[in-house]
């Protein structure tokens, strides 16, 4: 099964204003699929050992803010457009700790603290979106949990079920 561990979020009415002005740029993430990625898995034969290991996570809830506008691997040739996610310690420390306890899995790219928008084929110009909301806080949301996920890839866009979800305290 393919996995990741992420932090789940709201729909955000300005996040569906960004993705209302970027139609046609690309394939837009559901507004029921807005999560924070902490590790990417991949493909897993079996997952009990590692939902043992993310329970022993020990972190403290936290208030996330969704501020600004990005994209990968740069603005002017973008496969992918995202919101910015902070604070960078909170998530940092969360991340590096999930890692730790899923250390069997190598990380597949650094941890960068976002939210996916829309994923381009091609290398699209968002500096005109990115320039326009810098400053806009999208999301102030309180984590008190992250989940483990399978996610199923279907033509019509992934589907993912949460498997487990552990308690931040």
């Amino acid at each position: 099964m393919r996995c990741f561990v992420a932090i789940s979020l709201p729909s955000s009415p300005l996040l569906a204003k960004v993705k209302e002005e970027c139609t046609g740029m690309g394939r837009q993430v559901e507004s029921k699929n807005l999560h924070l990625t902490l590790k990417f898995l991949g493909e897993l034969s079996g997952v009990d050992s590692l939902r043992r290991s993310l329970g022993e996570i020990r972190q403290s809830s936290f208030t996330v803010t969704l501020m600004g506008l990005g994209a990968f691997p740069n603005q002017r040739r973008a496969r992918v457009l995202f919101a910015r996610a902070g604070p960078e310690k909170n998530l940092n420390e969360l991340a590096r700790e999930v890692d730790e306890k899923t250390k069997e899995v190598p990380l597949d790219h650094p941890f960068t603290p976002h939210i996916t928008i829309l994923r381009s084929k091609g290398g699209r110009d968002f500096t005109e979106v990115i320039a326009r909301y810098r400053d806009v806080i999208f999301l102030e949301h309180e984590v008190r949990y992250f989940s483990l996920y399978e996610s199923i890839l279907k033509p019509t866009g992934p589907i993912y079920n949460e498997i487990e979800r552990y308690q931040l305290m």
